[in-house]
């Protein structure tokens, strides 16, 4: 459930479109919205996050247009109903942004990756992908040309379906719990979808490199452990799954996306409307990093992309030896691989949402 929803705007039509977005999230989920506007004044087109000082009459008239400027937005058909305040603040956009949702203890960023640029603006496409990639709260990314989930799903016999990548670890899997309230609030009151994607490298699927096709085998048994959990958990929720071998993980969750590979869990493959995936998961030589590749999905995808930041709390002798050494243990490298137990020397803490299971 989000509580709190906090909604950066620039004064552009365009990144207005998170606030559409926004509320119909709230109605469905009983949110309380804030409207923020920081006032950054860009040293160069080249450094849109840095800000100068500007002239104190400067700002005056620029704090007032702002304050007018989310007051008029306030009043929005849109919000009718709902709980809304503003708060217009001065400095870098995306620090004034983070502040914001950690002060007011936000559940969610609803962000446009493009706005109004210019001299005198913030980039808000920089802004946004530095939130997202900074937030300790699930941040909702909204593409400058893709579609805003805005209204009801425009196919009224397909339930509005996100896919969220995963890789067997559980710093993928923090993305599920998010990825479903979103899914359901956005598609209210009709039933919501999820698909379930995990990408191998072609080695991996190739049974004649991996004897009895192990990898293959241990990822689709993941898959299917992961769905029938959700089902019971969310009993009005659709879920599928597909394993795709690709060398390039991104290009490959794009197309998954798009409806272009089967669903190995049953079911016609289907376009999805919003991606949902943790910026961390597994690494290493054998196994494509999740962070690594969540902007290049959010470019190549055109999607709404739910961006979801774990952090990890580290216990054990990894700990202890970190300890000793007076620095912070590194993430595993060489986990299991999918389907087998999740190495116990780490484990999510102060996430936003509990973990499934």
């Amino acid at each position: 459930m989000f509580a709190r929803i906090l909604v950066p705007l620039d004064g552009s039509e365009r990144a207005e479109r998170a606030l559409l977005v926004a509320a119909r999230i709230a109605h469905a989920s009983g949110s309380h919205i804030t409207l923020l506007q920081a006032i950054g004044f860009p040293l160069s087109m080249g450094a849109p996050l840095s800000v100068e000082i500007p002239p104190a009459v400067h700002a005056e008239q620029a704090i007032s247009d702002a304050t007018a400027y989310l007051r008029q937005l306030a009043g929005n058909p849109a919000l009718s109903v709902l709980e809304v305040d503003s708060k217009v603040m001065v400095g870098p956009p995306a620090s004034v942004i983070l502040e914001v949702a950690e002060r007011g203890h936000a559940d969610l960023i609803v962000i446009c990756s493009h706005g109004r640029t210019g001299a005198a603006r913030w980039l808000l496409g920089s802004v946004a992908e530095h939130v997202a990639r900074q937030s300790a709260v699930p941040v909702l990314v909204l593409p400058q040309h893709g579609p805003a989930p805005s209204g009801p799903h425009p196919d009224a016999e397909q339930p509005l379906r996100v896919l969220v990548p995963l890789d067997g670890s559980p710093l993928a899997e923090a993305a599920l719990a998010p990825a479903v309230a979103l899914a359901q609030a956005l598609s209210a009151p009709a039933p919501a979808a999820l698909h379930l994607g995990l990408v191998l490298l072609p080695f991996e699927a190739d049974a004649a490199s991996m004897p009895e096709g192990l990898a293959l085998e241990g990822a689709r048994t993941y898959l299917s452990r992961v769905a029938a959990r959700l089902r019971t958990t969310y009993p009005q929720l659709t879920v599928g799954w597909s394993v795709v071998a690709n060398l390039d993980a991104a290009e490959a969750l794009t197309r998954v996306a798009a409806g272009g590979e089967d669903a190995g869990g049953g079911g016609a493959p289907s376009r999805c409307d919003l991606i949902a995936m943790a910026t961390h998961g597994r690494a290493g030589v054998v196994r494509w990093a999740l962070g690594s590749i969540t902007e290049r999905v959010l470019h190549s995808a055109q999607l709404p992309l739910l961006i979801v930041r774990p952090r990890l709390e580290v216990t054990g002798a990894g700990a202890r030896s970190a300890a000793a050494a007076g620095t912070q243990p590194a993430e595993a490298s060489a986990p299991p691989t999918p389907g087998a137990p999740s190495a116990p020397s780490a484990r999510r803490i102060d996430a936003p949402w509990p973990a499934l299971f």
